[in-house]
């Protein structure tokens, strides 16, 4: 096992359970990460995080007053290597941890496909689209559980992930191919800054599911590499 330390020695800051300060210990082993993230962790096959590239992303809702369907591909993620780590809660007999994060800025550009209605009107549009969200206050729970492979080596796997999250500013720009950005293009984009809040509030339900579909996958590929005993020697 001491190689297999040493393969990870460099970005994994062990923690230990019998250790009363282990939340205080996890956090640093999160914040520690950052600056390899921004390169990926090439011999584990995480990628990069900054730019983080997100193929594709789903957001449905069906209720209230934005009943849509928003498909988002090709997604360029910038400023999510600027993140911090404020508070860690973990329940590690349980393989639970609760996340509070802290996001300066997060620029997102990329594809959209948006069909539905709002305000009772029926829209449709395509194209490309810019967002930038500033002071992003994030708060995630994972849920997970211990598994064994055929040499005998534990992995923690993330099972499902909440999230939830907060913003301080934000602003959108679409540039519509459907409708060739004449004006009905302009007024969507004109729409969508001027609503952003209240566009936020109702499809942020919607879009935390997704999120966490996404980063839980993107967190196994980590953890189902990284054995137990590397980051929690004594579990």
């Amino acid at each position: 096992m001491g190689l297999q330390r040493n393969h990870y020695a460099e970005y994994i800051l062990p923690c230990y359970k019998a250790d009363p300060e282990i939340n205080t210990c996890l956090r640093g082993t999160f914040n520690h990460l950052r600056p390899y993230l921004i390169n990926g962790l090439t011999d584990i096959n995480v990628p990069s995080i900054d730019p983080l590239i997100i193929d594709r992303l789903l957001i449905e809702n069906g209720h209230g007053a934005f009943r849509i369907r928003a498909l988002f591909n090709n997604i360029t993620v910038n400023g999510a290597s600027n993140y911090t780590i404020g508070k860690i809660k973990a329940d590690v007999d349980h393989w639970n941890i609760e996340l509070g994060i802290n996001l300066p800025r997060i620029e997102i550009r990329g594809k959209y496909e948006v069909g539905g209605n709002v305000l009772l009107f029926p829209v449709r549009s395509k194209g490309n689209f810019w967002a930038i969200f500033l002071e992003v206050e994030a708060a995630a729970k994972i849920f997970g559980k211990e598994i064994e492979n055929e040499e005998g080596v534990r992995f923690m796997k993330i099972e499902r992930m909440l999230t939830d999250f907060k913003l301080g500013k934000s602003r959108f720009r679409v540039r519509d191919v459907v409708n060739n950005g004449n004006i009905i293009g302009e007024a969507i984009n004109q729409f969508l800054n001027n609503n952003a809040d209240e566009i936020i509030r109702e499809m942020k339900p919607a879009a935390s599911q997704s999120i966490s579909r996404h980063f839980a996958a993107f967190l196994n590929s980590a953890f189902l590499k990284v054995p137990i005993k590397v980051w929690l020697p004594d579990a």
